[in-house]
């Protein structure tokens, strides 16, 4: 069996780590707590722009709707009186 490898801010923790962990029962939950990974700046803006953009397109569309648009194209797609074929072009 092999010790806690928690280093911490003091001693290192000597208590016997999990069955196939690397951590004692008190320092898997610390370590490995919901929430508490370090986030990258870039991936945090990235995610803002991308909310950002995804805010401004409902926005349009919601504008779109309000003066009579068709966003989704229900009513602008007509039955094509003739089919095209590729091979005889």
């Amino acid at each position: 069996m092999t010790t806690c490898t928690y280093l911490g801010t003091g001693t290192a923790c000597t208590c016997p780590a999990l069955e196939g962990k690397s951590y004692c029962a008190d320092h898997y939950a610390v370590v490995y707590k919901v929430g508490s990974g370090k986030q990258r700046k870039k991936d945090t803006l990235k995610a803002a722009r991308v909310r950002l953009v995804q805010q401004l397109f409902y926005e349009a569309c919601d504008q779109l709707e309000a003066e009579g648009f068709d966003v989704y194209g229900d009513s602008e797609l007509a039955e094509p009186d003739q089919t095209f074929d590729l091979e005889e072009a």
